[in-house]
């Protein structure tokens, strides 16, 4: 293949990639969306995903739990001073340790409250400047082997052209 063919095959499919990327989270926001309405209207957070009759995988709604989140920087830290000083690094700026401060998020996320029980003393301390902070709910595809098998073989067979062609040759921009 010559330096100008290779150029060109980068061009197409390069451009191919970007148009599939651009369809694709269209789709996922799609099905998102209707994964979030039929959780709301019937509960449903799982589908099964089926090509020509068989069952190839499934669509999941997935809500992960609440997280501990800093909302106050300077009252989290003034209350690591009065409780765990040793936690404390002193540089030109003042901050908690990495460490044990993912490890305090960490339990407080783990319990699902903003309650941090002191090790040493068992004292149960309400926590500054940190709330749960809800995440959001994102779909998870699942396709295992033989499912993205059966897919390669419909992309191959023509079987597709009606299912994802007429969205990538549609015409607009490409």
């Amino acid at each position: 293949m010559s330096l100008k063919d290779t150029a060109t095959r980068v061009a197409i499919l390069d451009t191919l990639a970007k148009h599939i990327t651009d369809q694709l989270k269209a789709a996922k926001a799609e099905l998102e969306t209707g994964l979030r309405t039929a959780k709301a209207e019937t509960g449903t957070q799982q589908i099964a995903v089926d090509l020509n009759g068989t069952d190839i995988g499934k669509a999941t709604l997935v809500q992960p739990k609440a997280a501990a989140s800093v909302i106050d920087e300077t009252a989290l830290l003034d209350w690591v001073r009065e409780v765990a000083p040793s936690e404390i690094t002193n540089r030109i700026v003042t901050e908690i340790r990495p460490a044990w401060r993912k490890n305090l998020l960490d339990s407080l996320t783990a319990a699902g409250v903003i309650e941090w029980a002191d090790p040493e003393t068992g004292v149960i301390h309400e926590v500054p400047g940190v709330e749960m902070v809800g995440r959001a709910a994102h779909t998870r595809l699942t396709i295992p082997a033989d499912g993205k098998a059966a897919i390669a073989e419909a992309w191959r067979s023509g079987a597709l052209t009606t299912v994802v062609l007429p969205e990538l040759t549609a015409g607009g921009e490409a």
